[in-house]
C-alpha cells in the first residue's frame, strides 16, 4: 500500500492520485525525478474511516461551509499512524536512502486531471525531518478537507462522499534556483513557446506570490531564447538546517536566476515531459548543485486545444485562422455537426466558388467551428486585399492584421489547389453583376423588384424541394444550390455602396455625419426590421398583455382561444419569422413555435409605450430634410435625390441570411421527422442525436437500414470532448495554437470602439451574454459580446448598444442604425469590464464608451 517511485508495476490513479502517478511515471521514464514514495489511498483508509464516522463529517456533507470544513480539518490534523501503518512506513523509508529531509505533499485522485485543477488548494510542507514526518503527513492529509477543496469539488459536481487522498514523501532538493515551466506559453497559447518562471532558493516563493520571478520565453522549435524579463527578487526561501524553511534577503536580487545554458536545458526537459504525456504540461523543477531535477508534472487544464485538422507540424509554414462563426455571428458555442456542415455548404454556394471549403480552400469547417484560412487567402488574393476585406469587421481584427507580417513563417510559396481559380471566379462574378450594379444606380426600384421576384421564386423552390420524397442529403444539396442565384443580385449592392460614398463626399466637412448615418433608419426590405414591427404589434394586443405566464400563453395559443385579430397577426408572424431564434444558423437551434413560453417572455419584455422604433422614423425624416436643404444650398439637390433613391437598397442586405434561416428551418422540420422514425427503430438514442451527423450520413441511413449511425455520433461527441471546457473562443489563432489579441490603449479609462450609429446617451448598463437571460428595461444600455436577429426585441427597449465584436456591418450595428440607437462595437472586454448598473456615457459618433460611475 506504499509505492516507491521505482515500483515496476504502475499503481492506479485511484490509489496514488494524479501527482503521485505522474512522479512514478516520469521517474520510470528516466527523467531526473528525486527519489520518493506515495502513501496510497488504501494505506490512509484507516484515517478516512475514522474521519467519516465523525458527526462533524456528516455536518460538512450537509452544508459545505468554512466552519464545518475547519472542524473536520482540525480533527484530521491530529491523527496518529496506527502501529501497522507506522511499521510499513518505516520499512519503505529505507528505500529513500540516508537522506533525512523531505517534502510532503498531497496527491488527490481528482487533482491535476484534464478539466480540473486544484492548484494551490492542497498544502505542501518542505524541510520535513524524520522526527516530524508523521505530523506533517497528518497535516497534508487534513488539507483534503479544506474549504477551498470541498467548495471546488462541489462546483465541479465531484461527489464529496468519496473524498480521499494519497500523500507523497519525496527527497527534499536543496535548491539554489527553482521554479515552474510550461510546455506552451500560457500568455498566448503558443505550442512552440516554453515559458519558464524562476527564482533563487525554493519554489514556494513563486507559488505563494512572495516574489515576482524572472520570466523566460523560449522558441522550442529553434531552441532559442526570445524573451527575458529579470525581476527584483528581494528575498529567497531556503531550507533551515534544523528542518523547515527560512527567508533570506538576496545579495544580488536583480541577477538572472538562470544562465542561458540552463534555460535551454530546462526547455528540453519540459518538452520531454510533454512528449511523454502527449499533452501540454505544467512542471515544477529545481537546480541543486548545478543539477536539474523534475519535481512535478501535470496537465495544463486552461489552454486552448486546437483541433488536429487545423494544426501544422512544428517548423512547417503556419496558417493564420479567423473564427468566422464568432466574428460574424458572435457565438461563443459551437454549431452542431449538421448545422455546421449545411452553413458551410451555403457559404460555398452564396460565394459562388470564391470561398472554397477545405484545407486547401479559404475556410474550413470542423467540429462545429468554421475558420477562414488567412494564410491561404493571402496567397490567393494578396495581403492588401485580405487586410481591406477582413479588416472591415472591427477595430481589433483590423489592427491585428495591420501589424501582422505573413513573411515571418506564414507565407506559402505556391497557391493551394483550392484557391488557384479564385481571382478568375471573382472576375466572372463581377462581370455578371455589372448590369445589376448599373441598375442599382439608375433604377433602384426596378432592382429591388427583380430581387424580390427572385426571392419569391427561391422561397417556393425551397418549399418544393424540402417537401419532396428525395433522400435528405440530396434535398440539402439542391436547397443550398438556390443560394448560387442570390449572389449575383446581391452584388448589385455595390452600386448602393458607391451612392453612400458619394453622399459622404458631397457633404464632406459639413458636420452632418450623424444625419448621413440616419439615412439607414427603417429601410424597406429589411426582414429583421420588419420582424421588430411585427413583435411590437403582437406585444401591443391588450389580450396578450393580460396573460401572466408563458404556460398560459402556450395553452391559449394551442387551443386557439385568442381573438381572430391576434391569431391572424400571430400566424402571419410565425409564418414569416417563426424560423428566427437564438443561434438560428444552426439547424439544431429550437425555434419560437417549438417553445411558446420563451416566445411569450420575449414579447413581454417589449415596452410598447416607449421604444426606439417609435422615434426612429421621426429621426430619419429630420435628417433627410436637413440634408436636402443643404444639398439645395450647394446646388446638388438633384444628385442627392438620386443617391437617396438608391440608398433604399441597403435594406436588402439582411435578406439573403433570412432566406437561409428560412431554408434551414424547413430542413430542420424534415430532419426531426426522420429522427423520430430512427428513434422508433432503435437506430438513434434520442431525436437530438441526429444533429451530430452530416447530411451524407443521414442519407446513407435512409438508403441502408443496417447503417450504424450511433458509432458516428459517438465519435463526433468524443471529438468535442477536447473543447468542452472552452468558454472563450479566440477570434484569431494560428496553426500552432498562438492566439493574437489586440490590446487597445485608452485615455483616462475610456473604452474605445468603432462608432457605427451616432448619438450620445447616458444610462445604466445591462450586460447580457444571451438575449433573454434577464430583462433589459426601457432606457438601459445593452452591453453584449455580439448580437443576431433574435436580439431584435431587446433593441426595442435599449437606449444605446455596446458590443465587443463586430464592425459597421455586424447585425447589431445594422439594427441600431435602423432604430436610430447610438451604438459602439469592437470594445474589447466590454462584458467583463462593464457591470450591471454602471452609469455609462456612450458616444456613437466618436466610438467612446465611458464608465461615469460604477
Amino acid at each position: 500500500m506504499i509505492y516507491l517511485f521505482s515500483v515496476k508495476q504502475k499503481p492506479s490513479l485511484s490509489q496514488v492520485g494524479g501527482k503521485g502517478k505522474a512522479l512514478i511515471e516520469t521517474y520510470g521514464a528516466g527523467l531526473p525525478v528525486p527519489e520518493g514514495l506515495v502513501l496510497s489511498v488504501d494505506f490512509l483508509s484507516p484515517w478516512l474511516r475514522e474521519i467519516k464516522a465523525l458527526e462533524e463529517w456528516k455536518k460538512l456533507l450537509t452544508d459545505v461551509t468554512m466552519e464545518n470544513c475547519d472542524a473536520v480539518k482540525t480533527k484530521a490534523a491530529k491523527l496518529k499512524l496506527t502501529p501497522s501503518m507506522k511499521e510499513e512506513l518505516e520499512k519503505q523509508m529505507i528505500g529513500l536512502g540516508k537522506e533525512n529531509i523531505y517534502a510532503v505533499r498531497s496527491s488527490s485522485p481528482e487533482e491535476d486531471l484534464k478539466g480540473t485543477s486544484f492548484a494551490g488548494m492542497y498544502e505542501t510542507f518542505l524541510g520535513v525531518t524524520r522526527k516530524t514526518l508523521e505530523t506533517y503527513i497528518a497535516k497534508a492529509f487534513s488539507s483534503c478537507f479544506d474549504f477551498r477543496v470541498m467548495e471546488y469539488k462541489k462546483q465541479n459536481d465531484i461527489d464529496l462522499r468519496y473524498t480521499c487522498i494519497a500523500i507523497i514523501v519525496q527527497r527534499q532538493i536543496v535548491s539554489e534556483v527553482s521554479g515552474v515551466g510550461f510546455s506552451l506559453n500560457p500568455n498566448n497559447n503558443c505550442y512552440d513557446e516554453v515559458m519558464i518562471n524562476a527564482a533563487f532558493g525554493l519554489g514556494e516563493t513563486i507559488v505563494s506570490g512572495t516574489v515576482t520571478p524572472d520570466t523566460y520565453i523560449v522558441d522550442s522549435v529553434a531552441n532559442k531564447i526570445i524573451k527575458k524579463k529579470i525581476n527584483n527578487k528581494k528575498i529567497a526561501l531556503y531550507l533551515h538546517k534544523n528542518g523547515g524553511t527560512i527567508e533570506i534577503p538576496n545579495k544580488n536580487p536583480e541577477d538572472s536566476s538562470l544562465s542561458d545554458d540552463q534555460i535551454i536545458e530546462l526547455t528540453e526537459l519540459i518538452k520531454k515531459c510533454e512528449t511523454y504525456y502527449g499533452i501540454p504540461i505544467d512542471t515544477e523543477w529545481a537546480y541543486e548543485k548545478g543539477k536539474l531535477h523534475l519535481l512535478q508534472s501535470r496537465p495544463i487544464t486552461t489552454y486552448f486545444p486546437l483541433y488536429e485538422e487545423y494544426r501544422t507540424k512544428p517548423g512547417e509554414t503556419k496558417h493564420l485562422y479567423l473564427d468566422q462563426i464568432k466574428l460574424t455571428q458572435g457565438f461563443q458555442y459551437s454549431l452542431s455537426e449538421l448545422g455546421n456542415e449545411i452553413f458551410a455548404k451555403m457559404v460555398v454556394n452564396v460565394k459562388a466558388g470564391i470561398m472554397p471549403e477545405g484545407k486547401d480552400g479559404i475556410f474550413y469547417a470542423v467540429a462545429g467551428r468554421q475558420y477562414i484560412d488567412l494564410t491561404n487567402s493571402e496567397k490567393a488574393f494578396g495581403y492588401k486585399k485580405v487586410k481591406k476585406t477582413i479588416g472591415s469587421y472591427d477595430v481589433p481584427t483590423r489592427e491585428i492584421l495591420n501589424s501582422f507580417d505573413f513573411s515571418k513563417g506564414y507565407h506559402l510559396d505556391k497557391k493551394p489547389k483550392g484557391v488557384k481559380n479564385t481571382i478568375l471566379l471573382i472576375a466572372k462574378l463581377a462581370y455578371r453583376a455589372i448590369p445589376d450594379i448599373m441598375k442599382a444606380r439608375k433604377d433602384p426600384d426596378g432592382l429591388m423588384d427583380s430581387y424580390f421576384q427572385m426571392a419569391d421564386t427561391a422561397f417556393m423552390d425551397i418549399d418544393k424541394i424540402t417537401s419532396s420524397d428525395k433522400y435528405f442529403d440530396d434535398i440539402v444539396n439542391e436547397t443550398m444550390l438556390i443560394f448560387n442565384r442570390i449572389m449575383t443580385k446581391a452584388m448589385g449592392l455595390a452600386g448602393v455602396l458607391s451612392a453612400e460614398s458619394n453622399i459622404r463626399k458631397m457633404f464632406h466637412n459639413m458636420n452632418v455625419d450623424n444625419e448621413i448615418i440616419a439615412l439607414s433608419i427603417d429601410l424597406p426590405g429589411n426582414p429583421t426590421s420588419e420582424m421588430g414591427y411585427s413583435l411590437v404589434n403582437l406585444a401591443s394586443f391588450d389580450e396578450f398583455r393580460n396573460i401572466t405566464s408563458g404556460t398560459a400563453f402556450s395553452k391559449k395559443i394551442k387551443k386557439r382561444e385568442f381573438s381572430d385579430a391576434f391569431l391572424s397577426a400571430y400566424d402571419e408572424h410565425m409564418k414569416k419569422y417563426g424560423c428566427r431564434c437564438v443561434g438560428e444558423i444552426d439547424m439544431a437551434a429550437v425555434r419560437p413555435y417549438e417553445n411558446l413560453e420563451i416566445f411569450y417572455n420575449q414579447l413581454k419584455l417589449i415596452n410598447i409605450n416607449d421604444n426606439a422604433m417609435q422615434h426612429s422614423i421621426e429621426k430619419k425624416e429630420k435628417a433627410i430634410a436637413k440634408l436636402k436643404a443643404l444639398a439645395k444650398k450647394i446646388g446638388k439637390e438633384k444628385k442627392f435625390n438620386g443617391y437617396l433613391n438608391a440608398y433604399k437598397l441597403l435594406g436588402i442586405r439582411e435578406h439573403p441570411k433570412y432566406m437561409y434561416v428560412y431554408a434551414n428551418d424547413k430542413l430542420r422540420q424534415l430532419v426531426l421527422k426522420l429522427a423520430k422514425e430512427f428513434v422508433k427503430e432503435g437506430r438513434l438514442e434520442t431525436v437530438d442525436d441526429i444533429f451530430m451527423l452530416a447530411s451524407s450520413h443521414i442519407g446513407k441511413a435512409q438508403r441502408d437500414k443496417n447503417y450504424n449511425m450511433k458509432n458516428i455520433i459517438n465519435t463526433n461527441k468524443k471529438k468535442r470532448e477536447l473543447t468542452k471546457n472552452v468558454k472563450e473562443w479566440p477570434t484569431i489563432i494560428d496553426s500552432r495554437g498562438k492566439i493574437f489579441r489586440y490590446i487597445r490603449e485608452s485615455e483616462e479609462g475610456d473604452l474605445v470602439g468603432d462608432p457605427v450609429s451616432p448619438g450620445v446617451i447616458k444610462g445604466k448598463a445591462k450586460v447580457l451574454l444571451t438575449p433573454f437571460e434577464k430583462p433589459l428595461n426601457k432606457g438601459e444600455i445593452l452591453v453584449a459580446k455580439a448580437t443576431e436577429p433574435t436580439w431584435t426585441p431587446i433593441f426595442i427597449n435599449a437606449s444605446a448598444v455596446v458590443m465587443e465584436i463586430g464592425g459597421p456591418l455586424q447585425h447589431g450595428a445594422i439594427i441600431a442604425r435602423e432604430y436610430g440607437i447610438p451604438c459602439v462595437t469592437g470594445v474589447d472586454g466590454a462584458t467583463t469590464i462593464i457591470k450591471d448598473g454602471d452609469l455609462l456615457m456612450v458616444d456613437g459618433s466618436s466610438g467612446i464608451v465611458k464608465i461615469i460611475e460604477s
